[in-house]
Order: C-alpha cells, then sequence, then structure tokens
C-alpha cells in the first residue's frame, strides 16, 4: 500500500520512501524508468488519472439503436456502453449495487435491461433499478426505486467526430474544456463531411506486453522512424535518403497543449516539389491536388461547408498526421502503403485507446475510420490500408509493439529501474507566422518539446 504522511498532502511517499515528485527531473527533462513497472505507482495512475480524466470507450456507429450496447473498460473498470430509448448514450460500471457482480458478461447486443446473473436484481438501460426476485419477501418496502443507492454509477458522455469518452468524476472539467485548442485540429481530421464518420466493424483488441505509458509518450516521437521503422523506408513511404533527417518524417510541425495533447502535423512543402506558384493557388485546388486521407473528389466538395478557411489550409499545407489526447487516446491520419503488388499508397483513419491492465500489460483498442458517405471502393482501400499498418498485423504497430516490450523487458530489474528516460531535445516554441492552429507550436526538425509536454501533464496530474 502507498505511505502517506498527509492524505491530503499532493505529493506521495512510495513503500522505499521515495517521493513520487523525485521521479521526475524537470530542470533536465528525465523521468525515472521506475514508472514503467512500480505496481504502487501503476494504482496510482488507476486513481488518479484513469478515473478523474476523459477516456476513451466506443464509437456511436457501434451502438445505432436503442438497446445496442458494447462492454468496454475505462482503465480497470468494466463499463457498458448503452444507446437509451431516447437515444442518449449511457455509460454505466458493469458492477451490480448488491453484492458487486458484472451484470453483463457479453461483448456486444441489445438488450431491454440487465439483469445480474447473481442475484437476479435487474437495472434498465439507464441504470435504474427495477425489480428484484422475490423482493416484498426479502426486502420488504427498504428497495426504493429512486434510491441513489440502488442505481448503476453512471458516467459523464464526451462525444468528438463519433467518438465516445467517458469521466466518472462529476466534478472534473467539461469535455469542451478538456479538448481545449485541440478540438480546432480534431475537426480539421474528422469532422470534415456532412455525413461525418463511421467505423468499419468491431475494433481490433490486442494485449500489449507492456505498460500503457510508453504508447502514450510515444505518439509525436518521429525521431525513432529513422531505426525502427527501416522496413517503411524499403517500401518507399519514406526514408528514401538515409542522410535527410526530413526524409524521415522527422521535419514538420509539433502542437502540444498544458493538457497533456500532442500533435504532429506533415509539412507538405518538404515532401512534394511544388511548382512556381503554386503556393498561391486557392486552397480547394491545393486539395484537389492531394485530399485529405479518406476523402474523394465528391467528398471534397463538402469540406468547405464543414470547416473553416483556417481549417482547409492546414489541411492543404500541414496536415495534422497523428494527435494523442492525454491520457489514453490517439488518431491516425494519412497516406501509406496500401498493401497491394502495385505499391500504391492507401488512406490511413485509425483511432486507438489504450486499456491499462498491469504495469507489464495494456489492451490496444484500434477502430477503422471511414467517411460515412464514402464510396464502398474508397472505404475498402481505407480499411486494407490502415489494418496493414495499425492493428494487430500492421507493419507499424509490430515493430513498435517490439520495442515496448523491449523497454519493459529491460527497466524491471535493480539496475534498470534506476535509469532515467531522457527527453532533452529541445526546439522551443517556433510558431510559423501563417499557422493558424493553437497550442504550444514547434515548427522544425522533431524534438522531444511535445513529449516533455505530455510527460508534465502526467507528473502534474499524479501529484495533484
Amino acid at each position: 500500500m502507498l505511505q502517506q504522511e498527509d492524505r491530503l498532502s499532493s505529493d506521495v511517499m512510495l513503500s522505499d520512501g521515495t517521493l513520487l515528485s523525485q521521479l521526475v527531473d524537470r530542470e533536465r527533462r528525465e523521468v525515472s524508468l521506475r514508472v514503467h513497472h512500480d505496481p504502487e505507482i501503476f494504482e496510482l495512475e488507476m486513481e488518479r488519472i484513469f478515473t478523474h480524466s476523459w477516456i476513451p470507450v466506443a464509437h456511436e456507429s457501434e451502438i445505432p439503436n436503442p438497446g445496442d450496447y458494447v462492454r468496454r473498460y475505462i482503465g480497470q473498470d468494466s463499463c457498458l456502453v448503452v444507446r437509451g430509448d431516447d437515444g442518449e448514450v449511457n455509460i454505466l460500471l458493469n458492477v451490480c449495487p448488491h453484492r458487486g457482480m458484472s451484470i453483463c458478461r457479453e461483448e456486444e447486443g441489445n438488450s431491454r435491461g440487465f439483469t445480474c446473473p447473481y442475484h437476479g436484481w435487474s437495472f434498465d438501460k439507464q441504470g435504474t433499478f427495477r425489480g428484484a426476485p422475490f423482493e416484498r419477501e426479502m426486502y420488504g418496502d427498504l428497495l426504493r426505486r429512486e434510491s441513489d443507492r440502488l442505481v448503476l454509477t453512471k458516467a459523464r458522455v464526451g462525444n468528438i467526430s463519433g467518438l465516445l469518452f467517458a469521466n466518472w468524476d462529476p466534478d472534473a472539467e467539461d469535455f469542451d474544456d478538456y479538448l481545449g485548442e485541440f478540438k480546432w485540429y480534431i475537426d480539421a481530421m474528422f469532422k470534415r463531411t456532412d455525413g461525418g464518420l463511421t467505423v468499419i466493424g468491431p475494433p481490433q483488441r490486442q494485449i500489449m506486453k507492456s505498460n500503457w505509458k510508453l504508447v502514450a509518450e510515444q505518439i509525436v516521437d518521429a525521431y525513432h522512424s529513422r531505426t525502427l521503422h527501416q522496413s517503411l523506408g524499403q517500401l518507399g513511404v519514406f526514408g528514401q535518403n538515409p542522410t535527410d533527417s526530413k526524409s524521415w518524417g522527422l521535419g514538420g510541425i509539433n502542437v502540444a497543449s498544458s493538457q497533456g495533447h500532442t500533435l504532429r502535423c506533415v509539412n507538405l512543402k518538404e515532401f512534394l516539389s511544388i511548382e512556381p506558384g503554386a503556393e498561391d493557388r486557392p486552397v480547394m485546388e491545393k486539395l484537389a491536388g492531394m485530399p485529405p486521407p479518406g476523402v474523394d473528389a465528391n467528398l471534397l466538395k463538402q469540406l468547405p461547408g464543414n470547416l473553416t478557411e483556417g481549417q482547409l489550409n492546414l489541411l492543404a499545407e500541414t496536415p495534422p498526421a497523428v494527435m494523442g489526447l492525454f491520457p489514453g487516446a490517439n488518431f491516425f491520419s494519412f497516406l501509406s502503403h496500401d498493401g497491394t503488388e502495385a505499391g500504391g499508397l492507401g488512406p490511413i483513419m485509425m483511432a486507438h485507446a489504450w486499456i491499462p491492465k498491469t504495469p507489464a500489460l495494456h489492451e490496444l483498442v484500434s477502430w477503422v475510420l471511414v467517411e460515412r458517405d464514402a464510396s464502398q471502393e474508397l472505404r475498402e482501400l481505407t480499411r486494407r490500408a490502415t489494418i496493414r499498418t495499425f492493428g494487430i498485423s500492421g507493419i507499424i504497430e509490430q515493430d513498435d509493439a517490439e520495442a515496448w516490450r523491449g523497454v519493459q523487458r529491460s527497466v524491471g530489474g535493480p539496475m534498470g529501474r534506476r535509469s532515467t528516460g531522457k527527453y532533452n531535445a529541445r526546439l522551443g516554441i517556433n510558431r510559423p507566422d501563417d499557422f493558424e492552429g493553437g497550442g504550444d507550436v514547434y515548427a522544425g526538425t522533431s524534438r522531444d518539446d511535445a513529449q516533455w509536454a505530455w510527460w508534465s501533464r502526467y507528473f502534474d496530474v499524479m501529484t495533484s
């Protein structure tokens, strides 16, 4: 158990006498690798982060009809994401208030309500208690339907581009405040057309043998591509020049927020041969030359009706490619090898959530996203390119998973746990004059600034 001299104190003393705040050196920008394996720290994360933060659990298109539900996790807590009769989404703790049994053990389905398999207590789609077997004989008039002690615990619900987030804390910041300036970027990535996004099939789910933070903090780390993702260079996706860092994706624009959100934008000027005068073309002409991933010529016409001029310029010149929302979500939107013999490029559209299981295990949940009104051909191309890049068999995900597992194996020993992760490659805030997005902007060779913003937020939350 964690030992605390004062439970009201913001810092925490671990069982060996180490203060949690001592595991980060903010001046040198180093983090003790103990954070990836220590069970005390893991339990503290579950309490301080995952019960008070906005966590992705499902996409609304997975539960289109009243009574549709999926069973997911918020940290280590099982929950039910249910479509009510009124069309609203309810996110309910999958724990019977009677004796703690899971009221639902199916992964997905459609139901008028839920009945606990232990003693038969029943609840409706809003989590309200509806009755129990032999209720009068057992309890007389003790069980009152309206009692807060008998309802299923309900989470707050947030929705961005159809992706549903949950938060157990009624006093936590509102969802829009949580997104902050990053909502502008998310809308540019995924709220581009009239029909919006949907998902293809159920999400892929896989167990990774590593700590969840190794995924979260890597989102905008472009540095590892030169070594870990050399196979992408062989496929011609990038890395054509072994001595040019921009060729390996290190050039571009990184963005971070005080909330710990991170974003990586590609600078198309560094990857494309721009003809003289091409930069002065109208923005829609630029987008017609290279439409955003997942958008064809027909869908492209809908962009001006859904996005601002600034968002259109963002997609045309420095499109967002990889985004992370603290603590447990990321998004991908870019072009990659489509897996065909012809070696073409296909659109990557994916959302990730990572669910901590133990200090050394997490579940990675992956949704393939497509525009709801995309043609069948474009939907299939998106599906194929996305799952061959990410997901269980994805060429990038396989590389990353091996690195995460390698770190996890190395830092568990008595000497490895004394090592530190170093994030001292600094670029500094360097906002281009014509870049309209908010947050702290770092233009140029990708360094550690945005990753460090994630770690700063992590320790702020853990010690306050």
